[in-house]
Order: structure tokens, then sequence, then C-alpha cells
């Protein structure tokens, strides 16, 4: 996944570059090209024109255009921009019209081919200093971050953006977040602003009141009329969120009986004083309305795929108790088929004691094809395409293909999988690949393809999979007086994968931890020439140390083992090559390993790799990285001379849509003779 987002990064930037096309005839200058860009697509998307298409500009289209500009860069927090706009006529003259204020008035009948517009964003207004005062009793820390962002040891201007509007959001932020801690009755006084008009510092006094804490008391639970005591509820802490699990809860329990219409909702039945604060006594008044059953489920829209596909998939049956909560699921399960751009639901007649439930499908883009290109420190530019098609046959169904050309490797690939396999969980897939690469000092080939199925357990949790493959793998080297291996092997194995994610962010992550192992079974019974096992083990885990320092620890390892002679049944493809870019950063890709006595790559039969890295936020996108790379080789399953190396370096990484963009360099700590005292990389994607 790391390689393939090198790859898409060129695809990415021509996608932010596609949607920020405007109208051919409305142009913006004034506020940099991106800027202008991004201001001319978003005047067109207001409007709702076509992109890259002239718009007719009369008097309203021109006048609404200017408007709709002074608001936008308002909202960037230029409080007191001015505009111009070149009028461009059908005979090429052209007339300036300048607006003092925001009354953007045009003569009754203006026309223009095509309108320059031209914008003085003036003064960027700014929060320089916030100070919010009356919270000392309270556990919320840090409450002007509320208003002046953390998460990095500095923050430009452009993202401490002062707005009125935007005062007015974060300070109500500020209050519901006193509130869902139980301060229900939290207000602020109007704020204190102190205003430089000539370098935009804003400075903000804020006075809060938080009020007396507001705990659950004693709560009623009136089902339909029949009244009973939910004790289990009292000493909670009354918070919006939580009056609003309540409601949810028992709203689904009738949802799940077969009562589509009920509708729930609180009382207060008095408040008294309490040790802690107030306590709240409380109605909850549940009204049920009549019992519905599932008459039939249909679909609406896209008749290319089969209606036996989506009915398995929203899984409803006609003749039980209607629960729009299963409706609900059953939009999210066929959305889930990866086929449809949009899913709706509409459930009818309104009052009747059987209804029909009808979804409404708008289908996706079927086909796409994709040039990529990229750039990485060892392969140097890549290059390629990569194509999908969605859905083929009406159930379902996806295939993708590619090919990729660098400076060192050529591959291709093709890919037929099919979700939800016999209405499970599960992905099949057939599979078919061919590589071939050029390392330090071998080059490898192979080619072959596989067959397994995935799955994965609840919502973001353990992965599962299985899957068989055959593959030719050939490798070409000088021949080695020391080391001997298999080079030219048929490998046939099952490979068995599970992984656990939990971290907040794939690309960038600041919290949680990832696990993976996997093991893999060659065996010639399977029809391949060599038995080996292959185990692999690790994962990270990432920890904030303050708002802008974030910690990252990765810890790996694998284990080659051979029944008989390793010569002869490990492959030297399938042997363990550490170092690169995501890995020990010291060398260069695959040179961490063991070495011949000729100082040629080898490879080894087990690793022991960890990576601890400290990442310090400079800026909102940019920070710069501290890290220790160390691995343990082990070759012939012992340990020789050079088995244990360390790399340390520093880096400095850029956030972009797939991941950072990383320039580091490693230094070799204790290289071997044939080494090199360290590497500059630069890559994309997050390490480990």
């Amino acid at each position: 996944m790391r390689g393939r987002s090198l790859i898409v990064l060129c695809s990415g930037l021509a996608g932010c570059l596609v949607g920020t096309s405007g109208q051919s005839n409305i142009t913006v200058d004034g506020l940099g090209w991106w800027e202008n860009r991004q201001m001319e697509s978003r005047v067109a998307f207001l409007h709702g024109f076509a992109p890259n298409e002239p718009a007719e500009l009369d008097t309203a289209v021109l006048e609404d255009t200017a408007f709709l500009l002074y608001q936008q860069v308002r909202r960037q927090g230029y409080l007191q921009p001015r505009l111009s706009v070149d009028l461009i006529r059908g005979d090429g003259s052209v007339e300036r019209v300048e607006w003092e204020a925001q009354d953007f008035w045009l003569p009754s009948g203006t026309t223009a081919e095509a309108a320059s517009y031209q914008v003085e964003p003036g003064c960027l207004y700014y929060f320089e200093s916030v100070q919010v005062d009356g919270l000392a009793e309270v556990s919320l820390e840090h409450p002007e971050r509320y208003f002046v962002p953390g998460g990095a040891l500095f923050n430009t201007r452009r993202a401490r953006a002062y707005t009125p509007a935007n005062l007015e959001r974060r300070t109500q932020r500020l209050i519901d977040s006193l509130r869902q801690l139980g301060y229900r009755s939290a207000r602020s006084a109007p704020p204190e602003l102190e205003m430089d008009d000539t370098s935009g510092a804003v400075q903000v006094y804020l006075k809060c009141s938080p009020g007396p804490v507001f705990r659950v008391g004693m709560v009623e639970l009136i089902d339909n009329g029949e009244s009973r005591r939910l004790p289990e509820l009292a000493g909670a802490i009354l918070t919006p969120q939580w009056e609003l699990d309540l409601k949810s809860k028992w709203r689904r329990i009738a949802n799940e009986e077969g009562y589509p219409d009920a509708r729930v909702w609180l009382e207060s039945a008095g408040e008294r004083a309490g040790e802690a604060g107030l306590v709240q006594d409380l109605k909850v008044q549940l009204k049920r309305g009549p019992a519905v059953s599932l008459r039939s489920v249909r679909f609406d829209g896209d008749e290319a795929t089969k209606r036996s596909i989506l009915k398995r998939q929203v899984d409803l049956t006609a003749g039980a108790p209607l629960d729009v909560q299963e409706v609900s699921e059953g939009r999210r399960r066929a959305m889930a088929l990866g086929i449809f751009r949009e899913v709706d639901y509409s459930i009818e007649p309104e009052s009747a004691s059987e209804r029909d439930v009808t979804y409404h499908l708008v289908p996706g883009r079927r086909k796409e094809l994709q040039l990529q290109a990229g750039w990485g420190s060892y392969e140097q530019l890549r290059a390629g395409f990569r194509g999908v098609g969605r859905n083929p046959f009406g159930r379902a169904n996806v295939y993708e293909f590619g090919m990729k050309q660098s400076f060192k490797s050529q591959s291709a690939d093709a890919i037929f999988s099919v979700p939800q396999l016999y209405g499970s969980a599960a992905t099949a897939y057939v599979q078919g690949e061919y590589e071939e690469r050029e390392e330090i000092s071998y080059t490898t080939s192979h080619y072959g393809g596989s067959v397994g199925a995935l799955t994965t357990l609840g919502e973001r949790g353990l992965r599962l999979s299985a899957e068989y493959s055959l593959f030719k793998e050939d490798v070409d080297r000088e021949e080695q007086s020391d080391f001997r291996s298999e080079e030219n092997a048929t490998v046939a194995s099952l490979t068995f994968k599970a992984t656990l994610d939990r971290r907040n962010d794939f690309l960038a992550p600041t919290a949680g931890y990832n696990l993976y192992l996997s093991y893999e079974l060659a065996n010639s019974l399977l029809g391949g020439s060599v038995d080996f096992h292959k185990f692999e083990v690790g994962g990270g885990i990432h920890q904030a140390l303050t708002d802008s320092t974030i910690l990252h620890f990765g810890l790996s390892g694998g284990y080659l083992y051979a029944p008989g002679a390793a010569d002869e049944n490990i492959p030297f493809g399938r042997r363990f090559f550490t170092g690169g870019e995501n890995s020990v950063r010291g060398y260069r890709e695959g040179e961490a390993s063991p070495l011949d006595t000729d100082g040629n790559l080898i490879g080894a039969e087990a690793y022991a790799l960890s990576n601890l890295e400290l990442e310090q936020r400079l800026f909102e996108a940019v920070s710069v990285v501290f890290f220790w790379d160390s691995v343990v080789n082990a070759r012939e399953r012992d340990f020789g001379e050079g088995a244990w190396l360390n790399s340390v370096g520093l880096g400095i990484r850029y956030q972009t849509l797939v991941g950072p963009l990383r320039v580091e360099y490693g230094h070799n700590l204790n290289p071997r003779s044939k080494d090199t005292d360290g590497t500059l990389h630069f890559s994309i994607g997050f390490p480990f």
C-alpha cells in the first residue's frame, strides 16, 4: 500500500486540479495562482454552473459573482476586501467597474462576453490571543484551543483567521462542550475585542458562567401509559449526549419490536439541590404507535444490478416486524458493495399496518482508467496505469488491472473479486501478477497467481484472509562459494493473515495501534518444488506526548524454517531483505541484510526490526522527525558478525492527500566495511 501511494500521487494531484475548474469566461486575480483557481471553482459551484464552460454573463450573474467573491474572501479572514471587474465585450472593448463598498450594483442590462475580477484582500485578521475566564473550577483543559488551534509548534495567521461568524461558532462549541460535561446552564457574556486594523491582530476576552453540574435523579419510563422506574440510571451526569442516547435506546427497542412510528421524549419531573450540584428527575415518554410488518422490499434505479444480489445484501424478510434500524442497516450494506454513488430508501404507505420498503439506487462510476506516476529514492521514477471496472455482470464484482515501470522494476497484475460471497461478509478474489526487479546484487522475477478470501469481523475490527498461491520464482546472481540457495523454484503455498488496526488515521496516525500476523506454508504436496514455513508478526503504537509532539514505535519480526535443507527449500527471493525508506533508513532498499564474503546481499532467515520516531509538528502540515531504526538479522539460523545494524536520522514531512511527503536522511551508527555512512530517502506514506 505504501508503494502504491507513491504511484497515485500524481493522480491525486491531478484530481485536485480537475476539482478547481471554474467558468472559461469568469476569472479571478489577486489572491495567488492556487487561491484564484480555487475561488473560480467555488464561484462556479455556488452558481451551479458546469465547470470549464462559458456562462451567460448578464447583470444578475455579474453582481452575484461579485457578492459571492466578497463573502468568500471575508470567510477567510480578510474583512475589508476591495473588488473590481473588467467587463470584456464582444467587440474586444473593456470596461472597468470598481466598488467601494458591499453594494455591487451594475446598470440594468449590463452584459459581457467575459469578466475578470480583481480582488484586493487587504489585511488578514487573526486571533492573536484569547483569554477565557470563569472556568477555573471546570475540568476543561485549554479552553483557548477552541479559538486558536493546537497540534503544531507554530500556527500561521491563516490557521488563526478571525471572522465574527468564526468567533461566534467557536464560542458556541465551547459552550456545547461545557454542557456535555453536565453544565446545562452554561452561558457566555458578549466577547470583548481589541482589533488592530493595521496588523489584523485580534485580542479576545471571554467571560463564561458554567453554572452547576446537573445529575440524573429519579427516572420514570411511561411506555404507552404503563409506568415503571429505571433506578439504574440515577446518578449519571445529565448531558445532551446522555439524553440522546437514552431516547435512541428506547426508540431502537420499539423499532425492533415492529413499531416504526415510535416517538420518545423527555419531560422534567422537577429538580432539587444535591451534594455536587443539581439533581433532575425525569419522565421518559414512549409512544409506540401502531405495530407494522414489512410487506415487500423493492429497488428503484440501476436495472443492471441483479435484484437477487441486492435482496441478499439488505437481508430483510417480508412478513417480519418492520424494523427501521434494520432498513437503515440494509442501506449501509448496499453501499458497502462499492458500486453505488448513493443509496436512499422510503417506507410507504405511511399509515398502513403493512408497508413497503423501496431502496433508491444511484450507480457510481463503473469504469475508471488512471495514469499514475511517482518517485522513490531507490526505484526513482515510476510510471504506469491502473484500470478498474465495477459490476461487470450485475453481481457487484470488481476487476482491476495495471502495469508499472520504473528504472529498477516492471510489473503487471490483474484482480477479479467477488464481494459478499454467498451472502457472507467475505470477499473472494483471484489474482495474477508478474514482476521483474533489479536489486543491488541480483535480479529477481516471479509470475503466477493466487485465489483467496478475506473478511472483517466488526467495524474497524479484525481482518482475516486465507490464500492459495502458485508462483514461479527465479533469481539471477553470481555464484557464491560460501552461500547457496534455491534460485529457481516453484512455490505453492497457503497463506493466512490477520490484521487489527486501531489507529486514528491510516495516513498520518497520532494515536492508537495496529497489529499484523502472517503465516505461509509452502509444500510440494500443494504443487510446488520447495517446502518451508514463513512467519511474520509486527505492529506499531502511536501516542501524543503534547499537542504537537507524537511518539511512534514499531516492532516487527520474521522467521523462515525449512524441514529439509535450507539451501534447497528456501527460495532466495523469499528471504528477508531489510533496509530502505520503510525499514532501516540508513540503508537503501534491502541493503540492511546479511552479506556473503564478497559483500553481496543474501538475505536473512530471521530478523527483528524496531523503529522509534519522535515527530514534532512545526506547522499544521509540516513536521520534523527524529528516528532510530535497528535490526538484528540471522543467517543460516545463526547471528554472525554485523548482525545488528543501527541508524539514526532526521527528516521533514509535509502532509498531502495521499499521506506524508517524506525527505529523510539516515546515518549508520555501526556500518559494516562495505556499507555506506548513510542514505537520503524521498518517499510518500507513513513508514510503519
